[in-house]
């Protein structure tokens, strides 16, 4: 759909076809900061034919459903909070994506995501900046020059409990709102496969997300498709 003007909904509950399957109160279940003593909340469902993720550490977040691949997330003064909507499983399908609109603070927007046999967490930073780690080489795709980094968590929260993976993470970080723009994921698999050292897995759930941690405030309105 690239190319194709995108109309944002406004984002309200969608509430025939919203469905929240699960409410973890005190398990990190994703995400990359380590937990501590501290409220943790994990909620994941879904939306029509979307996927839906918000986790969050302290503070308060709420993640609203619109129309189709649309979403709406807040959040104020969270340790962590990370969210968002894709799919479950992802795949290696272009991801169409509109940041309608962005507010506040925060440290990362664009693809993230898991998979199993080999444990990988990954992300590809379209907006903002997230973690550093060992630079591994550089992927051009889609007109912009991503920086790969990859880090190793040592048992450490993840979708399948406490365990070590390795990070999967393609910087740039550039992008614009109120655009459509395209994500050609195959190009970023291909290059960790053949690159990162531990292969790539089995995909679990791949989200279009907002990540923001040590107390920032703000606010997006998206569009995945």
């Amino acid at each position: 759909m690239a190319g194709v003007l995108l109309v944002l909904a406004s984002c309200t509950t969608d509430d025939t076809n919203y469905k929240e399957v699960t409410n973890v109160s005190g398990v990190r279940t994703e995400g990359y900061v380590t937990a501590e003593n501290r409220t943790i909340s994990s909620k994941q469902g879904t939306s029509g034919s979307f996927f839906w993720t918000l986790y969050q550490e302290g503070g308060t977040a709420d993640i609203k459903q619109g129309t189709n691949g649309n979403f709406s997330i807040t959040y104020s003064n969270c340790k962590d909070v990370v969210g968002g909507k894709g799919w479950n499983p992802g795949s290696a399908k272009n991801i169409g994506y509109n940041i309608g609109s962005l507010s506040g603070s925060y440290d990362f927007v664009g693809v993230y995501g898991w998979t199993t046999s080999p444990l990988i967490e990954y992300y590809i930073c379209e907006k903002g900046n997230n973690i550093n780690g060992s630079a591994v080489n550089t992927v051009s795709s889609d007109g912009h020059t991503y920086n790969f980094v990859r880090n190793q968590r040592v048992n450490a929260p993840s979708i399948i409990g406490t365990a070590t993976f390795w990070q999967y993470i393609d910087r740039w970080g550039g992008s614009s709102t109120g655009s459509n723009k395209t994500i050609t994921m195959a190009n970023h698999i291909n290059n960790w496969k053949n690159k990162g050292g531990k292969g790539f897995g089995s995909f679990n759930y791949q989200v279009f997300a907002i990540e923001a941690f040590n107390g920032k405030t703000g606010s997006i309105n998206a569009t995945v498709w």
